[in-house]
Parts: C-alpha cells; structure tokens; sequence
C-alpha cells in the first residue's frame, strides 16, 4: 500500500500549496450549472479511467484494496480534524484549519475518495450479478451521498425572512445582507408565545414557545396553511422554513416573525445515496448471516 499512502501524501502536499498560493476553495465559483458540468466531466473521466483499466496500470490498482485503504485513512484523519478544531465561516481560528471545509488538502482527499469509490461502483456494476448486489449498493450509495453532498454545497440556499402581521412578505435576505424575492410568499397572521410562570427572584418569564400561524403561497401551487414552530419546519416548494426570531423587546406582544428559510436541490439525491448504503449494508447482513443448519448438521 506505499503507493496508496505516497499518493494521499502527494495530494496534501500539493493541497497546502493551492492553499498558500490561491487562497481556500471558492465554493460559491461552483453553484449551478458549473457543478452540473463537473459533475458531467466526472462521469466521463471515471468512465474512460474504466475502458482503459487494462492498458493503464494506475487504473486498474485505483480498483484495488491497496489504493482504498489510504484513501480512507487520509480521509479519517481529516474528518477527526474537522470535528476536534471548532470551524468558523470566515477569519479566527487556527488558520486553515477552523475552515476545513474550504481547505485544498481536505477537499482533494474527498475527491481522490470519489474517483476511487465511482470506479468501483462502476466495476461492481458491469460484472453485475446477485452477489454483486451488496456491493454495488454500498459503493454506489457512497459516491452519491460524497459527490452530491460536495458538488451540491454551493446551490444550498439560507436566507432570512422578516414578516409582520396581517401582510404577505416575499424578500429575504443572506448572510451578506443581500436582498433576494422568492418564489414563495408569507403571510403572518398571528405570533404566539407561550411563557413559564414567573420564578421567584426573576426579572422576567422565560419563553417556554413561540410560533407563528401563517399562510405560505408558492408561485406555483396552492397556499398552505400552518402553524411554524421551533424544532418543527415546514416543507414548501421546496424550502424549509423555520421558525427563527421575534421581536423579542415586544415578547408576547410582538408582531413580528422572522423565519429561517432553507433549500437544497440535492439533498434528496444525498438522501437517496444513504439509503442505498443502509440497503447495501442490510444485504450484506443477510448474506454473510450464518445459515441455520437442520438437527442432524448440529449432532
């Protein structure tokens, strides 16, 4: 596996470098359609490594256990990284590090991962058989849920909306104070809040709850009627709304509502590359089982 780790190594060293010299990942340079054409040219190119698997030795060991195992273990051991260094959006921290995310290194370990793990998902699936099946789903699944995940960040959407009783609001703005009007609209009807009882000593009630009744009108659709509450979003048209803030100077008497609204296109094909690896796992489960054997096997 020398090969495997020199690799991985190669790639963090050639990672630092893009960092020192061109900055972190310009994620938001990848937001539709660039992400669908990079999706497109890694297909093709997983595509063309496969047909030439027997005349180009790198691509046929890029199938192989000894080319998994480093890629993993340099994958691990920045996913540890990532969770023991706490990460902030932008400045602070340990430099480089507290925006792993946008980090060269990390994100041509993940890619190396993708191309390793497609290749396999491809050779599982032209030899296809049904003990092929677990397999294919689980390296399938993977990919799915890596590639998307990655190439999908840029077209996630999270803006807030600020709305107050008895109007319809449809702008909202980004964590840059960049106003955008929607394709769904918001009418607030009612804030409630709910407090606990006043404790001894306090100098005021704790909310206990705070929603808000509203009807959401889609471009295209019929309205929606619901109650938003914390911890309880609603689905419409494709976003995820949430229920954010209030007026909290007017408390119980507010009569504003801001929501947190979110979208991701690929999140269902994320979702969907999970499963597939649960299904896989299930499979595997259910072949490698040991098989009960009749009375007189056990004598």
């Amino acid at each position: 596996m020398k090969e495997g780790f020199l690799i991985g190594g190669g790639l963090l060293v050639m990672g630092v470098l893009l960092q020192a010299t061109i900055g972190p990942v310009r994620w938001d340079l990848m937001a539709r359609p660039v992400n669908i054409l990079l999706l497109a040219v890694l297909l093709v190119l997983i595509g063309v490594m496969y047909a030439l698997r027997r005349k180009v030795y790198l691509f046929e060991w890029m199938m192989q256990l000894e080319a998994a195992v480093p890629a993993l273990c340099y994958a691990l051991g920045l996913t540890i990284l990532l969770g023991l260094v706490a990460q902030q959006e932008e400045g602070g921290g340990i430099p480089w590090l507290s925006q792993m995310l946008d980090f060269w290194p990390f994100v041509l370990t993940y890619a190396w991962l993708m191309i390793l793990c497609g290749l396999v998902a491809l050779k599982h699936l032209m030899r296809f058989s049904l003990k092929e099946i677990p397999f294919l789903l689980n390296h399938v699944g993977l990919f799915m849920a890596l590639v998307c995940g990655a190439l999908g960040a840029p077209d996630i959407q999270r803006v807030h909306m600020t709305t107050r009783e008895g109007e319809t609001e449809c702008r909202a703005e980004d964590e840059k104070g960049n106003v955008h009007e929607l394709d769904v609209s918001i009418e607030l009807h009612d804030f409630i809040m709910e407090e606990f009882p006043m404790q001894p000593g306090a100098k005021m009630r704790v909310p206990k709850r705070f929603a808000s009744e509203v009807t959401v009108y889609p471009k295209s659709g019929d309205p929606v009627q619901a109650v938003i509450e914390v911890n309880k979003p609603l689905k419409v048209a494709g976003w995820k709304i949430y229920q954010y803030d209030y007026d909290s100077d007017a408390g119980v008497e507010s009569q504003i509502s801001i929501f947190e609204m979110v979208r991701d296109p690929w999140q269902p094909f994320v979702l969907t590359g999970i499963l597939l690896m649960i299904a896989g796992a299930l499979c595997l489960f259910l072949v490698m089982a040991p098989k009960t054997g009749k009375k007189e096997d056990l004598a």
